[in-house]
């Protein structure tokens, strides 16, 4: 891992004139957002409707506890008061309705945030749930995009030295294992700090949908006996969190399976997506303090080696970091990019990792003199490297996006009116997402 010095110092000579809204140019890649819709779709309830729907069915029993009003308020004084051990890890029945309580009030509006995120992302292509582009007709803008990664692979190869006869077969095979070779049989994604479930569930719903969507297009993979279906690998998403949520996982999970009864899979095309709570602190395996800022850190163990997590793993496809890569910045600068820096070293190549933040958290304090920087560029030296040495690419970066709410989703989320009501609110967030070199 680099000296922290120069993770911070180039930060001080950042252009003023970006601010906290600088952009990094989003490269563009077979990850790029498609968006595509039909008159046929016009009639289906969209994603995000019935994600909002799952969650008021799950959420509804928790806002009509006579308790829900007193134990949001009790929830908000811990929460702003940094205790969030006693907020989300205290096993008994009171724990459990404050961990119910989080749930209900912020949990649906951040997993809609995150499922439009994932799907901009072109996560359930990654996750090779979405028909492969050469089994299929392109379109003019896929043929376009397609030719510009075979061009991005042959430059890639020629900087390697590679021979012509292997030029040719990296155009044949994607340049890498991956999405364009074969399929394995499942693939891990890790999730930190996804105790509460928000991205959990958007994840679910991603590949729900993405299955729902190509089920039924066989006769897009050839007609007759020899035809087979597209085959998609298990997902298994690994929530690490130190609270207690297992029992409001299972329930979440449980709730996917009934929305998207594909997510089960089956013997002819695959798929099956499961969640495995982690339980534990992710900057255990790093030393909480420094004696000096400007000190390289002792050599850490892999934090797959501390919480079980498949960082190292061939299998592992995504990481996400979903609004908690700050708390983990202000509980300790050192220990976070020690955990950045261990799973720089342990990811496979090819693997993403989308970490996504709220914007009004978005300026981190460093030094003694208090000073402030904008966290987009703090991770982007961290991963991606001043002059983009680093171990990441970056394929999207913004530092200001705001995500609303679609226009009746309260009412969805409320439905019947009973117990207290929950306003699902709009974010603003700050969103990188790289890929492994």
């Amino acid at each position: 891992m680099p000296q922290l010095d120069t993770v911070y110092r180039p930060l001080a000579g950042i252009d003023k004139k970006a601010g906290a809204g600088g952009r990094v140019g989003y490269a563009k890649s077979a990850l790029a957002s498609r968006t595509t819709a039909t008159d046929a779709d016009a009639d289906q309830p969209s994603t995000t409707t019935r994600l909002v729907s799952l969650f008021s069915r799950l959420c509804t029993p928790f806002r009509r506890s006579p308790t829900f009003n007193g134990d949001l308020q009790h929830v908000k004084s811990l929460l702003y008061n940094k205790e969030y051990l006693a907020a989300f890890g205290t096993d008994t029945p009171a724990g459990e309705r404050w961990r119910e309580v989080y749930v209900a009030r912020w949990t649906p509006a951040r997993a809609v945030v995150y499922q439009r995120i994932l799907d901009e992302c072109a996560i359930a292509e990654a996750l090779q749930w979405v028909e492969p582009a050469s089994h299929r007709v392109l379109s003019e803008e896929e043929e376009l995009e397609r030719e510009r990664e075979r061009a991005r692979r042959r430059r890639q190869a020629r900087k390697e030295g590679k021979a012509v006869d292997e030029l040719d077969a990296a155009d044949e095979d994607g340049g890498a294992k991956g999405p364009q070779g074969d399929v394995p049989e499942e693939l891990d994604v890790v999730m930190i700090g996804a105790g509460a479930g928000s991205e959990v569930v958007a994840l679910g719903a991603v590949l729900g949908a993405a299955k729902e969507a190509t089920s039924g297009d066989a006769s897009a993979l050839g007609e007759g006996p020899a035809a087979k279906p597209f085959r998609r690998p298990r997902v298994k998403a690994h929530a690490a969190d130190q609270g207690s949520w297992m029992t409001l996982l299972g329930k979440m999970e449980g709730e996917l399976r009934d929305e998207w009864p594909a997510l089960e899979g089956d013997e002819a095309t695959g798929g099956g997506f499961s969640v495995d709570f982690v339980r534990g602190d992710v900057l255990a395996a790093a030393p909480q303090s420094s004696p000096s800022v400007d000190a390289a850190p002792a050599p850490a163990p892999a934090p797959a080696d501390a919480l079980g997590l498949p960082f190292s793993s061939p299998s592992l496809r995504l990481i996400t970091i979903c609004f908690t890569i700050t708390e983990l910045l202000l509980q300790s600068r050192v220990s976070t990019l020690r955990l950045l820096s261990s799973i720089s070293h342990s990811a496979p190549r090819g693997a993403l990792l989308l970490i996504v933040e709220s914007a009004s958290l978005a300026l981190i304090p460093l030094g003694k003199e208090g000073r402030t920087y904008p966290l987009g560029h703090l991770l982007d030296h961290a991963l991606a490297g001043a002059q983009g040495d680093g171990a990441w690419e970056t394929l999207r970066s913004e530092d200001a996006r705001w995500y609303r709410m679609p226009e009746g989703a309260d009412d969805v989320y409320n439905a019947g009116g009973q117990g207290a009501l929950v306003k699902l609110e709009n974010s603003r967030v700050v969103i990188r997402l790289y890929r492994k070199k």
